[in-house]
């Protein structure tokens, strides 16, 4: 039965003693097994897990005492209580079983006083192998750890410390443990520590238990860091003890002074709100464009500081919507709205609003950019042209007045077209910092990992270093690293099922023989493809001592090849993206060059992969044979690009993009094809004016369409035409094959081919 306790009886007289004990127990909740005095069946016997040992002190063959502190010195006998039966008159006897064993029973037996010694003593036995277990599971958590956790007392004094910990400020577990906490406090933080361990102590107010704060900590070797730290209060009787979890966030504090570098230096406004509505920082760009201070901003709600009266309810009902559904109009958009100067005048402003979150908490940042600017230029452009129709008679009488304001114009339309470029700078950044974050978070866990593995790989190592392998064993050590440096990046697949079972069978194979940490060596070993017949051929090279470090080792060996390949994963995945974005903008290289039109299109795709991949399925059909041909290639890109964006939002982000390619004549061709629902036939001869466009406030300038064409038409003198009907939208670009880039900017357009005019648009 499970809750029988187990009695192991050492005795030489199996007629005598053990029959007594038999009768005594028979019938109790405690079964007998018995060893004679020899070493082997005693040592065979505890492979049973008996709860007490009862050692007659009459055996002939070994000195009773002997034999229990030996068996106390090794295996599993370390923790077992020892009763001593003896003779009631050899007081000698009785003397030295009392200070060697736990116990005495003297003989002849009393029942009664027989059971009373044993039940205290099992009940003794149970209790340590509890507490063994739970001090080792409270120190395997302790160690697999990333963070540094460190336990103090009341009175500031180590009493556990981590390998973590030992990583983080360099001091070993058998240096700290003992000394006070100063040790990692820097010195002009001690007078404020000792106070605030004081008055805890004395029942006083508890300000940094149960939450989370930056402090700064100090390693052994002198230098400080700044550390986030978790901390809790527990007690052990009537004695109080501190519990911290530290995390060095030297990297995040770099990265955080390198953001408000970058949004301190920032010409557009930058502010960030909680749920609620606070404001949490607030650059100079808003200082400037608004009128408050940060100091006046920080904390305040925002909608009493920018926000018009009338918008405030629309505000706050927006806020609650989100944070209760995660239904959002604005975020991810870039939309115009009004804002509150200080001042109390209302201004134009665009804003692009993005959420993010921390620990669970909800924050929100948006970009403002004034656009009073704008609106002033949009709206002089807008009288202009319309003065010029009313008097286009006048103005030809005045031709040098008339040449001024097209100057003007001029100089207006390249700013609005340097902001639309700006814009899609914007868009295209987000969508390539979106795709870096994950091969960028896979690496760096990946990396925190492997610092651990290494760690215990390197010390078992060094057990292995000791074994004394011969050649043959290491040769066969030699077969298992290469075995592992391969199965990292080709891992033996398995059933989910299947892949449990055997993950089960290998960690009760590794527990069997003692090897540390089996639950986290079972799933690298099962990555190899190793069984437990392949664990138990590897008993045939490596004896019984040898075989549970080589097994761990293995396992270490096989983690940190695995790590170390999602680490490349990861890394060559953000190495494509630099490159991609590089070729794209052609980075140092000159405006016109040699240009392989699918390169350009296959990086554009890249870049845009964040906005394709929600739903959108990409088709290439390009020429293999398609030539190289002269061309401004970062502004064909920014065509490319143009053409792509509308086609996704024409689809509203689900459906077929087809990118064809091909040479036809003395012409490079490039059609955009999507199956969206096509450009209605009455708004197509606006669809290249400049500002006109069919998406809604806030989302397009209505300039995308007139830069590209005159990118393709002005620029290149090539040809640009577009096609549309319900459920096939196809834009054609035609490139000249012997395009001269010395032309002058304005020279008529060559004459379209008669073999492919160009479609009224």
């Amino acid at each position: 039965m499970a809750d029988r306790g187990l009695i192991l009886v050492v005795s030489d007289d199996d007629a005598g003693a053990v029959d007594d004990l038999r009768r005594i127990l028979d019938g109790g909740r405690y079964d007998l097994l018995t060893a004679g005095g020899g070493e082997t069946p005693t040592r065979a016997a505890l492979a049973h897990e008996p709860d007490l040992i009862i050692v007659d002190t009459a055996l002939e063959h070994v000195d009773p005492f002997d034999f229990v502190a030996d068996l106390h010195r090794h295996g599993q006998g370390r923790d077992l209580p020892v009763v001593f039966v003896a003779d009631e008159d050899d007081t000698e006897m009785r003397v030295r079983a009392l200070e060697t064993g736990d116990d005495l029973i003297s003989t002849p037996f009393d029942a009664r006083e027989v059971l009373a010694r044993i039940e205290r003593q099992v009940t003794v036995s149970r209790a340590r192998l509890a507490l063994r277990k739970s001090d080792a599971n409270f120190r395997s958590v302790m160690e697999s750890s990333t963070d540094a956790i460190v336990s103090a007392d009341a009175d500031g004094v180590i009493r556990s410390w981590n390998s973590a910990a030992t990583t983080l400020f360099g001091h070993t577990e058998a240096e700290a443990v003992g000394r006070k906490l100063e040790l990692i406090i820097p010195e002009r933080f001690r007078d404020r520590h000792r106070t605030a361990i004081h008055r805890v102590s004395s029942g006083g107010p508890t300000h940094v238990i149960g939450s989370t704060v930056e402090l700064a900590a100090l390693r052994k070797d002198g230098t400080e860091f700044p550390i986030e730290l978790s901390l809790t209060t527990w007690f052990l009787d009537a004695d109080r003890y501190y519990t911290g979890i530290i995390r060095d966030i030297s990297e995040r504090a770099q990265a955080e002074e390198r953001f408000r570098s970058v949004i301190e230096s920032a010409i557009d406004a930058i502010i960030s709100i909680d749920h609620t509505g606070r404001i949490l920082s607030w650059n100079s760009a808003a200082t400037r464009m608004l009128g408050h201070t940060e100091a006046e901003a920080i904390g305040r709600q925002l909608e009493l500081v920018i926000i018009p009266e009338r918008y405030r309810e629309l505000h706050r009902a927006g806020l609650t919507k989100f944070t209760e559904t995660g239904e959002a109009h604005l975020i991810g958009r870039t939309v115009e709205l009004s804002a509150v100067t200080k001042a109390g005048d209302e201004i134009p402003v665009e804003l692009s609003l993005s959420t993010w979150t921390v620990r669970g908490d909800r924050y929100y940042t948006g970009i403002l950019r004034d656009l009073g600017d704008r609106k002033a230029a949009e709206e002089a452009l807008r009288r202009s042209e319309e003065e010029f129709r009313a008097k286009e008679e006048e103005f030809r009488s005045r031709n040098a007045a008339l040449e001024e304001s097209l100057q003007q114009i001029g100089t207006m339309q390249d700013q609005l077209i340097l902001q639309e470029k700006m814009a899609s700078l914007g868009k295209l950044s987000a969508g390539m910092a979106h795709e870096m974050n994950n091969p960028a978070s896979a690496a760096q866990r990946g990396a925190d990992q492997a610092v651990v593995v290494f760690a215990r790989l390197q010390e078992v190592g060094m057990q292995v270093g000791r074994l004394g392998l011969d050649h043959a064993q290491f040769d066969r050590l030699a077969e298992l690293d290469a075995l592992a440096s391969e199965r990292a990046y080709q891992p033996v697949r398995f059933a989910a099922v299947e892949r449990s079972d055997r993950e089960a069978e290998l960690e009760e194979w590794l527990e069997a023989r003692d090897v540390p940490s089996g639950f986290e060596l079972a799933p690298s070993l099962v990555s190899l493809g190793v069984a437990r017949d392949d664990l138990d051929e590897l008993g045939d090279v490596f004896s019984d001592d040898e075989l549970p470090v080589v097994v761990e080792w293995l396992g270490l060996k096989a983690a940190i090849y695995a790590l170390l390949s999602e680490i490349v994963v990861g890394t060559n995945r953000i190495v494509e993206l630099v490159r991609a974005m590089k070729t794209y903008t052609y980075m140092d290289q000159a405006p016109v060059q040699d240009v392989d039109v699918r390169s350009g299109l296959d990086n554009t795709l890249v870049i845009l992969q964040n906005k394709l991949k929600r739903g959108v399925l990409v088709v290439r059909e390009y020429d293999r044979d398609l030539p190289a041909i002269q061309a401004y290639a970062s502004e064909l890109n920014q065509v490319w690009t143009n053409l792509i964006d509308n086609a996704t939002d024409a689809m509203e982000g689900v459906g077929t993009l087809t990118i064809r390619a091909r040479r036809d004549g003395d012409w490079v061709e490039v059609q955009v094809e999507d199956d969206g629902r096509g450009v209605p036939a009455d708004i197509r001869s606006k669809l290249f004016d400049p500002f006109f466009t069919t998406k809604p406030p806030g989302q397009g300038t209505g300039l995308g369409l007139a830069i590209s064409r005159s990118i393709i038409v002005t620029k290149h003198h090539g040809q640009f035409d577009l096609d549309s009907r319900p459920g096939c939208t196809r834009f054609t670009v035609r490139l000249p094959m012997d395009f001269e880039p010395n032309r002058e900017d304005g020279e008529p357009e060559p004459a379209p081919d008669p073999a492919h005019p160009p479609e009224e648009v």
